[in-house]
């Protein structure tokens, strides 16, 4: 695997699929805080359809986030992501943001949730 998919994996395993996975431990009650448990009582009385627009939303939210850090990385200089061979990704990559996308983007190879 190459550098860039090693930090495509990396970055969507521990970021978007950790994301929706606490998203998905709040609505369903498996979570136990206090804040998660609030959330969760806040939560069960929605109708399913409701429950999977706020979903599709925090879905849609989270990706959007994912973009817009890589898209910092490509659109300031002075902030670099480095890999241990001092590799910029941004430089390695024809657009840092492109990579979560398209069928072998990062987010249809490495996610656990479509």
């Amino acid at each position: 695997m190459n550098t860039l998919d090693n930090f495509g994996k990396v970055y969507i395993n521990q970021v978007r699929d950790n994301s929706l996975f606490l998203l998905n431990a709040i609505i369903t009650g498996h979570m136990k805080d206090n804040k998660s448990q609030l959330l969760h009582n806040q939560l069960k009385n929605l109708l399913d359809k409701e429950i999977e627009l706020i979903h599709q939303l925090s879905t849609y939210l989270i990706d959007n986030t994912l973009h817009n850090v890589l898209f910092l990385f490509e659109e300031y200089p002075e902030w670099k992501l480095i890999d241990e061979n001092q590799n910029n990704l941004a430089e390695l990559s024809d657009g840092l943001s492109g990579e979560l996308y398209t069928e072998n983007g990062w987010i249809k190879k490495f996610s656990s949730y479509s």
